[in-house]
């Protein structure tokens, strides 16, 4: 009997106006210079990898594939 082990959800990205903000590993982060921007790329983002966006902060949104 063969078990399927997949990923269910991953974030793919974190789009933010913070521009103090940095990871040492994991998914991306693209910065934004204002609101209206953080709001653009985060949806555009999500259509490319045809996923959600989550607010975490009125200054950070991550995109997450379920």
């Amino acid at each position: 009997m063969s078990q399927n082990i997949e990923i269910n959800s991953a974030t793919m990205a974190v789009i933010t106006t913070d521009k103090s903000m940095n990871t040492i590993g994991g998914c991306p982060i693209f910065y934004a210079k204002n609101d209206e921007e953080l709001q653009k790329r985060a949806m555009l983002f999500a259509k490319c990898v045809n996923g959600m966006v989550h607010e975490i902060t009125d200054e950070v949104l991550i995109v997450v594939k379920h």
